[in-house]
């Protein structure tokens, strides 16, 4: 058998890419219990009266908010080390393999890892005036993340054909205004990277046509 080394690059781009997005579903997990654990706060405490107590005892309702701020700092980590650590890297060896990925690597890079990196710093600081600061300066990167994460979306469904691309860059456009859809649109990129992944892995090593060899002329 022979491998293909341009099927192979493909292989372990769409690997990466798709390990970096098993982080963001455990990411969203999170965030969906913190919120889940909001409001289910909000509706027990209609009924309790906790809204009067908080009210009176303004470090109790603090301290009722410290499991969502625990759940979201997990939550940001983790996203951030899939991220960094297979997401982003997986798209650039795509960039590196087909230079038509490039701008969308790019926008990836600058707009999701260090706008969520420095949402996590804002919502750390954002008592103070800088961190209101840098939690504007987070959204417009995150803004460019998702051109860039629709760019990738939209060529890979053209690269490969796979029509699950085109509509996790639908929902991802949609999610900016209603962000629980991202939730579905990154279960779809896994789907369709997965498809991916088995198609490259499958063209990555194939066997030759058998070719005889001349015979020597008499």
């Amino acid at each position: 058998m022979s491998a293909s080394p341009i099927k192979h690059d493909y292989a372990e781009a769409y690997r990466e890419m798709r390990e970096g997005v098993l982080y963001q579903f455990i990411a969203w997990i999170l965030l969906g219990i913190g919120i889940t654990y909001v409001f289910t706060l909000t509706i027990g405490s209609s009924f309790a009266g906790f809204h009067h107590m908080v009210t009176k005892n303004f470090g109790l309702g603090m301290l009722a908010l410290v499991p969502l701020a625990i759940f979201l700092l997990i939550g940001a980590i983790i996203s951030l080390i899939g991220l960094w650590g297979k997401f982003i890297p997986g798209v650039k060896k795509l960039a590196n393999v087909n230079p038509e990925f490039s701008t969308s690597s790019t926008f990836v890079n600058l707009g999701l890892f260090w706008g969520t990196l420095l949402m996590l710093i804002g919502a750390l600081t954002v008592m103070i005036v800088v961190g209101v600061f840098i939690m504007m300066i987070s959204f417009i990167l995150i803004i460019l993340g998702y051109i860039g994460i629709l760019l990738l979306c939209f060529k890979l469904n053209d690269f490969e054909k796979n029509s699950l691309y085109l509509a996790a860059g639908i929902l991802f456009l949609i999610g900016i205004i209603f962000p629980i859809l991202d939730f579905v649109a990154w279960i779809l990129l896994y789907i369709a990277l997965g498809e991916s992944l088995r198609k490259a892995n499958s063209q990555a090593t194939q066997i030759p046509p058998f070719t005889p060899s001349p015979q020597p002329s008499a």
